[in-house]
């Protein structure tokens, strides 16, 4: 099981190859940086903690940016978080387990970082390579110059030239090590990949708010004749007796606010996915307007 937080762009339609029409909901999913992995010895429940939408640094507090710090991630707008029963293999950590079957490619990808960085590895050989050179020249100039002034002069340029290589030395470290911490600071995200065509899935969004209704619009009431003479159109007719139970029982259906209010639709079908832009294109409506967010997860 696996989610995705996204943004609902809006509804179009595509065709099958066999000619068949699709009404599809096109939502811009991901990707979303992991920001925090729980597990059973440090929290007491498997869960995965992802976020979405790009937020400036200054509308945040300091908890929060610290929370994002400490994952490695860039500061998020929106975060979701969802449980997850993962079985550990040996060998490995509760984590790894989780972020394998969470995303399984970017789990693979963060593991195969530090082996994208041998190439750098090679640099040290040229220093030395580099390093080697002024000595011969050094060597040549001595060997023109006379030998009175080969004393003091040679002495301080070799132990200037020495300062150098490893103030030089020392930069290349320090880069390195930038180097190094930004790629373990990168940690693996979910993108729209976690996907197949022909999945089920269900959608969790804000339902459009409809403001105040009555019991007709909001619970599909039925209503009075609306013949002349009738007196009685579109009220809610009777909600209890006098004497029992002498009050409104707690749930009954009356007037009030409709809509903007949490809503999941279920059975949904992964219709297509476009890796290059993040979307994904599911069949039927989802609950929500344009731009809203919705958070995605399979069934």
């Amino acid at each position: 099981m696996t989610a995705i937080l996204g943004k609902k762009l809006g509804m179009t339609q595509i065709f099958t190859d066999e000619g068949d029409r699709v009404v599809v909901t096109v939502i811009e999913a991901g990707p979303c940086p992991v920001t925090q992995v729980k597990t059973n010895s440090r929290d007491g429940y498997q869960a995965v903690q992802i976020g979405f939408g790009d937020v400036k640094k200054h509308k945040i507090i300091k908890p929060q940016a610290g929370h994002f710090k400490k994952a490695g991630v860039d500061v998020k707008r929106h975060l979701a978080e969802f449980r997850i029963e993962a079985e550990t293999a040996e060998g490995a950590s509760e984590e790894e387990a989780i972020l394998k079957l969470v995303a399984p490619s970017s789990a693979e990808a963060a593991v195969e970082e530090p082996v994208a960085e041998e190439p750098a590895a090679g640099e040290p050989a040229e220093a030395e390579a580099k390093a080697g050179e002024p000595a011969v020249e050094t060597e040549e100039t001595a060997e023109g110059e006379e030998p009175a002034e080969t004393g003091g002069a040679k002495a301080e340029d070799a132990g200037a030239k020495e300062a150098k290589k490893s103030t030089d030395a020392g930069e290349k470290k320090a880069k390195k090590g930038k180097q190094k911490s930004k790629a373990k600071e990168a940690g693996p995200a979910i993108t729209v990949n976690v996907f197949e065509a022909g999945q089920k899935v269900k959608v969790t969004g804000v339902s459009k708010g409809k403001g105040f209704a009555g019991v007709i619009k909001r619970h599909n009431f039925a209503g009075g004749p609306a013949s002349h003479g009738a007196h009685f159109h579109r009220a809610p007719g009777s909600i209890g007796a006098s004497a029992y139970p002498a009050r409104v029982f707690k749930g009954m259906r009356l007037p009030g606010q409709m809509g903007n209010k949490k809503s999941t639709q279920l059975g949904l079908t992964v219709v297509g996915i476009d890796e290059e832009k993040n979307l994904l294109f599911l069949k039927g409506t989802v609950p929500g307007s344009s731009n809203g967010i919705v958070f995605i997860q399979t069934q």
